[in-house]
């Protein structure tokens, strides 16, 4: 079953409100377990899906090699984040997946994770990122370097701040990085999180310290964000017809026949 609400009631009542009622309704009124995952899964719930797909990307690299025959490593991780439990789940998952939560259990150097925030300022995003490993049971052993939980977070995670303009607003660079990127590796990127987070490393992030990723490996791991789409449709179609000739597909135009019909 699928529960609908209104922009109007997303906006007044909030995200976050609107779950725990209907989850307190299924729960009251229907005797039914409820689970709460809210927008992008930025609970303690919700951030176990990140961490296994971190288990996912340690089993998919395992065995690879580099170019000099040595076990191939991740160096950087990329990342857009917009509600915190992206960064949440992968910071404590590489964390977990390299033993560097445990001082004795450490395999190898965890990769650095770049949260690239598009939305709200870096300060947040690391309190959320602690708010989430709290909820999850997260502790620190008696072994570990770190002496609190934020230290861990910060000692694996740097949030850059990447919004530009605002949330869901995009610059006319950045719209043109997003065609550019689709044209030469065929990856679409959302001008809304993934777009934004890997314009903002490549122009700001790089350009700022190149040294700290020569001959490194870097992860760009894409969220998704196709919906992110829908809104700029009409700007990223301006730039694309100008450099290709994909055209957009109207599925709902018509053409009147020869004989006086219509065809869709």
């Amino acid at each position: 079953r699928i529960c609908t609400c209104t922009t109007g009631e997303y906006g007044r009542i909030g995200s976050n409100n609107l779950i725990e009622r209907l989850c307190r309704y299924l729960q009251e009124e229907e005797d039914t377990i409820a689970y709460p995952i809210p927008v992008g899964g930025s609970n303690g719930l919700g951030t176990w899906g990140y961490i296994e797909g971190v288990n996912e990307i340690m089993h998919q690299i395992r065995g690879d090699k580099n170019e000099e025959g040595d076990d191939l490593t991740l160096d950087h991780v990329l990342l857009a984040t917009g509600s915190g439990g992206t960064a949440a789940g992968i910071t404590l998952g590489m964390a977990l997946s390299h033993g560097t939560v445990a001082e004795q259990q450490q395999k190898q150097k965890a990769p650095k994770i770049h949260a690239v925030g598009v939305c709200d300022n870096p300060d947040y995003f690391y309190n959320e990122v602690s708010k989430i490993a709290n909820e999850m049971g997260f502790t620190l052993p008696t072994s570990s370097s770190c002496t609190t939980l934020e230290e861990l977070i910060h000692n694996h995670l740097i949030v850059h701040q990447g919004k530009g303009l605002g949330y869901a607003r995009s610059t006319t660079e950045e719209l043109n990085f997003c065609t550019q990127f689709a044209i030469e590796t065929g990856i679409v990127l959302d001008p809304v999180y993934s777009g934004k987070a890997l314009y903002h490393f490549v122009t700001t992030v790089l350009e700022e310290d190149p040294e700290a990723f020569r001959d490194s490996n870097v992860l760009f791991w894409h969220t998704g964000g196709a919906l992110g789409m829908y809104e700029k449709s009409e700007e990223l179609m301006t730039h694309i017809g100008e450099v290709s000739s994909v055209k957009r597909l109207d599925v709902y135009h018509t053409e009147k026949k020869k004989g006086g019909g219509t065809s869709g």
